[in-house]
């Protein structure tokens, strides 16, 4: 009878709980829990009610499945690629009862930060995971990030001195993929948000492989067929909702420009070899996945000149700057203005800027290395080298010059007489081409040359001191030293006399004396 009892009141309790929760007023959710919501993001809105029968509204009209996805027994609405349109006042009834709205409001551009997989595939087999990597310009102090499998959102925790307002991006591994879909995506204190990333998961060897969001419109995309492991893969065909697309004969199949009419769901079909068996495998389907097209966001404009502009953005808009030495280096934040703070040789990019918004990446310019200072350089060096190399020349030239135009010395020519006195014939100049001179001729008393010498050589005379004859004058006494006087201590000298020819004191010298004074000039001694 007890047992009885306790049953009878677990039943009306478990009766009284469904009953207020079926009674109870519905309540919208929004996953993922974004902050901010842009154009071209999924968002999957929950009617959280045990009833059996939803029904949804939007702006009060209700909405039909043309309007929006709609699963009734997830009791969800489904916006595959949020935009402007979609903004205004969402609230769902279940049992005759009304929910309280929900307000989204869709904003133009793209999020302040962005969240991209830096290493791995967005399709990954269960407990696999990638790194990703959240980039945001200011810095990262405030940040979190989250993940969301459709009900349950987790907090994704950083070490403290990784997210510091002196750090501009983070690397992080998304946990283990057990759920079909997880989406991941990052927000701050100040009310920002960065671009999502969805994983998927599959398990077969064929993988579908899509970007993490939706694709742009007018953009070009590449769909991948992967086959974990395979040697070689022999065949390969693409389907888009179940109709045979393109066979293809590498792993790719392009889209130049995307359009909204390429929206739908792909998978693929391949053939291929692995390296533990030889033969090849029957063809493989890969799990199915959706391509969703969304509208471009405004697009800023880089000129020649390096100033940036965007005329379909909101306004005011302010503008960043990006740059990079070579295409294969990420984009690093240079800064603010309208035109570019520093024109280094590289590829610079530019962007617009307003409140909980920015635009897309203009245009690339690349800024060529100035050539002209290599020029002025190969310039300076050619004229350094050609003056050296005159300078050089011209110092051996005057070198050689110098060993060439040593004169010879010169003989004593016939005294000439004339009604002035007694001299020596002039040097004659040996030919205009080498600047070189002739010497005197050395002649007899009658006139002839002298067939050899041109000096007589100098003799010792015998005796103590170091006493030379001058040079002897064919025709004439030889002879006669040179002889220091007895005013030696002054630097007296006689000069040798001509035979027969006497001063007038009866001196054996035809020329005065020269007597160097004690300041080292010149003076005359003897008579006048």
């Amino acid at each position: 009878m007890g047992m009885t009892n306790h049953f009878l009141i677990l039943a009306g309790f478990l009766g009284t709980v469904t009953n207020q929760e079926t009674t109870a007023d519905p309540k919208v959710s929004m996953h993922p829990s974004f902050n901010l919501v842009y154009s071209g993001d999924t968002l999957e809105l929950r009617c959280d009610n045990r009833g059996n029968t939803v029904k949804w509204f939007f702006n009060n009209a209700n909405v039909t499945e043309q309007d929006k996805t709609i699963t009734v027994p997830n009791k969800t609405l489904s916006i595959a690629a949020a935009s402007m349109k979609d903004s205004g006042s969402y609230k769902c009834e279940s049992n005759g009862k009304t929910s309280e709205s929900i307000n989204i409001s869709v904003l133009e551009g793209l999020p302040a930060a962005r969240l991209f997989i830096r290493s791995g595939r967005p399709v990954i087999s269960t407990n696999s995971s990638v790194v990703l990597e959240l980039q945001v310009d200011e810095g990262l102090e405030g940040w979190r990030c989250w993940v969301s499998n459709g009900i349950q959102e987790s907090n994704i925790k950083f070490k403290k001195a990784l997210a510091t307002g002196n750090h501009t991006s983070l690397h992080f591994q998304s946990r283990k993929q057990r759920d079909a879909v997880d989406v991941y995506w990052c927000s701050n204190e100040a009310n920002s948000r960065s671009t999502p990333v969805s994983l998927w998961r599959s398990d077969k060897m064929v993988v579908m492989d899509i970007q993490p969001r939706p694709s742009v419109l007018g953009e070009k995309l590449s769909l991948n067929c992967v086959v974990k492991w395979a040697e070689t893969i022999t065949n390969i065909i693409f389907y888009k909702d179940n109709v045979e697309l393109a066979r293809v004969a590498d792993s790719s199949y392009v889209i130049n420009e995307v359009s909204m009419s390429d929206q739908g769901k792909y998978h693929c079909v391949a053939t291929y070899k692995t390296t533990n068996y030889g033969s090849e495998t029957q063809p493989e389907k890969s799990d199915t996945q959706e391509l969703i097209v969304t509208v471009a966001p405004p697009k800023a404009v880089l000129s020649d000149q390096l100033s940036c502009f965007c005329s379909s953005c909101p306004s005011p808009a302010n503008y960043k700057w990006y740059y990079k030495e070579d295409s294969n280096q990420p984009w690093q934040f240079m800064g603010k203005g309208n035109s570019c703070p520093d024109r280094s040789a590289g590829i610079h990019a530019c962007r617009a800027v307003w409140n909980n918004g920015r635009s897309a990446m203009s245009n690339f310019h690349e800024t060529k290395k100035d050539a002209i200072p290599y020029v002025i350089v190969v310039i300076l060096l050619i004229v350094v080298i050609v003056v050296a190399g005159a300078i050089g020349g011209w110092c051996l030239l005057k070198r050689t010059r110098a060993d060439r135009d040593i004169y010879q010395d010169i003989p004593l020519g016939s005294v000439k007489t004339t009604d002035e006195g007694s001299g020596y014939e002039k040097l004659r100049k040996k030919t205009m081409n080498d600047g070189e001179y002739e010497t005197l001729p050395t002649t007899s008393g009658e006139g002839t040359n002298k067939s050899t010498g041109d000096y007589e050589d100098l003799k010792k005379v015998d005796g103590t001191k170091d006493v030379y004859h001058t040079l002897g004058m064919e025709g004439a006494k030889t002879g006669e030293a040179l002889e220091m006087s007895n005013e030696g201590a002054e630097g007296l000298y006689h000069t040798g006399g001509a035979e027969g020819v006497k001063g007038e004191a009866g001196g054996d010298g035809l020329y005065e004396t020269v007597n160097m004074s004690k300041e080292g000039e010149a003076e005359k001694s003897g008579k006048e």
